[in-house]
């Protein structure tokens, strides 16, 4: 009796599927910040012209995207119908979207970058360097903020506990803020140079820009959500 009982106990993916939401949003972000680590280094490297090891990074980069879609899908796949969260359904699954688009991005620049080398002009490596910098400062931000709900749900949404959120919260406003400068500085620098560069390397390097922008937008996107879930 015991044996058929031990036999037929939940399985491991069972177990995970009974984490709270909450705990797999964390889990995720974890996952996030994991790619983003790794990638920002990288990204320093790259941008002054170390390419060694940049094909190994982006298959990390792919694994954790990969891992991440995993637990995206199976908190998606059994949620449940009702929640007892101080956000609605549909705004939940819209954060962690936005969570998931950061690794999305990572895995696109990464390979990107893998299969074309872009250089990066001396006079432009700094910058570049420091936009990056400021990027992975946001969502460093904005991992503090996410991990922060754990405490904000523990105590019923106190007072202390909001003002800390929001105080992170508006951290990661600031340094998506300071990092959109410094791409207009870095575009600026590209447009500069223009007439001695390659056409191709001038589209490579705004795409660059771009895409590593766009994760400090996405982060921003999550700091959003949280700031209209103190709000009701």
């Amino acid at each position: 009796m015991n044996e058929k009982k031990d036999h037929f106990r939940a399985p491991v993916q069972d177990t995970f599927r009974r984490k709270s939401p909450f705990s797999q949003l964390l889990e995720h972000m974890g996952k996030v910040r994991e790619c983003v680590d790794i990638l920002g280094d990288g990204l320093a490297n790259y941008y002054k012209g170390n390419y060694k090891g940049f094909s190994e990074l982006t298959e990390q980069v792919s694994k954790l995207e990969h891992e991440a879609d995993l637990i995206k899908r199976n908190l998606r796949n059994h949620l449940p119908t009702s929640l007892f969260m101080p956000v609605d359904k549909g705004k939940f699954m819209w954060a962690l979207r936005e969570q998931d688009k950061i690794l999305d991005h990572a895995e696109n620049l990464a390979k990107m970058l893998d299969m074309r080398h872009t250089k990066i002009p001396k006079d432009l490596q700094k910058v570049f360097i420091d936009h990056t910098k400021l990027v992975m400062k946001t969502v460093d931000a904005m991992e503090d903020a996410v991990e922060n709900i754990r405490d904000l749900v523990q105590t019923s949404f106190v007072k202390k506990e909001r003002n800390q959120t929001k105080q992170l919260i508006y951290k990661v406003h600031e340094y998506e803020w300071k990092a959109d400068q410094k791409k207009y500085e870095a575009t600026q620098g590209i447009y500069k140079l223009e007439k001695k560069l390659d056409p191709m390397d001038v589209y490579h390097l705004l795409k660059i820009a771009d895409w590593v922008d766009d994760i400090a937008d996405h982060a921003e996107n999550v700091a959003d959500w949280l700031r209209a879930m103190i709000a009701k």
